[in-house]
């Protein structure tokens, strides 16, 4: 099981959540400052293998790839957490800030997809990670909701090229501790539960039925009883 950005917001709570499944669970980060704070986040990290690529690159995929496969043998199932979230809009967003959200989300999973591709059959899930803004689009995030937008698309592409099962959820803002941070004054109750993100990426890996789908996750927290 392939998860990248591991060490991102949403990494710990989905590798957590696969280790405690049984999965082996191999894990990309970007930096080392990324790495070493994972150990505080997430429970299971010792049980994670950790990787530095960039997914950006090519050639860096590919050398991964072999990497993984020397160490762990094929790689059955992806998640594709990479990624990030920016702001601006139109009038200040310029060439390299557009490219480098298409880089950021689209290409690190199509690259991973790609350099993957041979080990996945008709058993494989593969989860990527587009975003409501992406079906419903709003101010101030265009470069964010394009690369989003160009996931959904390759999702829909890949689900018709390869064996695998292909599928995508699009959250709206998901409540984990970096986007609280980033964003104080929000109402956080209108944001999508963490867990509710991992339920369906898990229904999405294990369900033979579901395929070609970007599963939209609207938010909202999970209920409290009195």
């Amino acid at each position: 099981m392939l998860v990248t950005g591991a060490t991102g917001n949403m990494g710990p709570y989905v590798t957590d959540s696969l280790i405690e499944s049984g999965a082996d669970v191999v894990g990309t980060y970007v930096t080392e400052t990324a790495r070493d704070e994972v150990a505080t986040r997430a429970e299971h990290a010792d049980a994670v293998s950790y990787y530095q690529v960039d997914l950006t690159d090519q050639a860096a995929v590919d050398a991964f790839a072999e990497t993984v496969v020397d160490d762990h043998g094929s790689v059955d199932h992806i998640v594709g957490l990479a990624g990030g979230f920016s702001m601006g809009g139109v009038s200040d967003t310029d060439a390299d800030a557009f490219q480098a959200a298409l880089n950021r989300h689209a290409t690190t999973a199509f690259l991973t997809v790609k350099a993957f591709a041979e080990h996945l059959d008709e058993h494989s899930g593969v989860v990527l990670f587009s975003s409501d803004r992406a079906i419903t689009p709003v101010g101030g995030t265009l470069a964010y909701d394009v690369g989003k937008g160009a996931v959904r698309t390759l999702t829909e592409s890949l689900d018709v090229e390869l064996e695998a099962r292909v599928n995508a959820v699009a959250p709206f803002l998901i409540d984990v501790p970096g986007n609280r941070e980033a964003m104080p004054d929000a109402d956080f109750s209108e944001w999508t539960a963490p867990e509710a993100v991992v339920d369906e990426v898990v229904h999405l890996l294990s369900n033979a039925g579901v395929t070609g789908q970007i599963v939209q996750l609207t938010g909202g927290q999970p209920g409290v009883e009195d």
